[in-house]
């Protein structure tokens, strides 16, 4: 029978690990609280474009679409943000020290 074999990079019989200190990790941590922040806004958004109410006020869908809008602009800027802020985190722990 063949046994599968992790997948580790080894050298001279040994794993190589990168060093990621706990500071690295917390910063991970809360760039992706930050992003998980917006689920209660993105699920309002989602509701308000999924619902038909009857009957229509012109008014009313004009300012909740106005506010979502803005909603929305909010949070593609500030996704566009951490996306980028944890994309240069990734690139800095792939290039720590291997040990």
């Amino acid at each position: 029978m063949n046994k599968i074999k992790p997948l580790t990079t080894t050298t001279k019989n040994k794993p190589i690990y990168n060093n990621i200190t706990q500071q690295d990790i917390q910063s991970l941590g809360i760039t992706l609280k930050q992003l998980d922040s917006w689920n209660l806004v993105l699920n309002l958004l989602h509701q308000f474009f999924n619902e038909n109410p009857q009957p229509l006020d012109k008014e009313k869908v004009m300012s909740e679409y106005y506010v979502c809008a803005k909603l929305f602009t909010n949070f593609h800027n500030d996704f566009y943000q951490l996306s980028k802020k944890i994309n240069k985190q990734i690139e800095k722990l792939q290039q720590k020290e291997k040990i």
